[in-house]
């Protein structure tokens, strides 16, 4: 799914901008809950929503994390990196 969306300096991009970049979790990630985000998009950063690929996984506050898919608007799904 390729979807657009305007970050918080105006900008547009698109989700292949940000699958496959590394990001670092701002708000625990629990399982069947979303958390959130810090991914570098462009010259900036921005804040999206996130759940664990799994479904299954904790993923703490501070973790790094890989963006390997998008699901709509400013929700991505990430995997934990070990």
């Amino acid at each position: 799914m390729i979807w657009s969306g305007t970050g918080s300096s105006g900008v547009r991009f698109m989700a292949a901008d940000v699958i496959g970049k590394y990001a670092r979790v701002t708000a625990a990630i629990k399982p069947g809950r979303l958390g959130e985000v810090l991914i570098e998009v462009r010259a900036g950063t921005e804040r999206f929503l996130a759940r664990a690929a799994d479904g299954e996984t904790t993923i703490p506050k501070h973790a790094q994390v890989l963006v390997i898919g998008s699901l709509g608007g400013r929700t991505v799904e990430v995997a934990l990196l070990e």
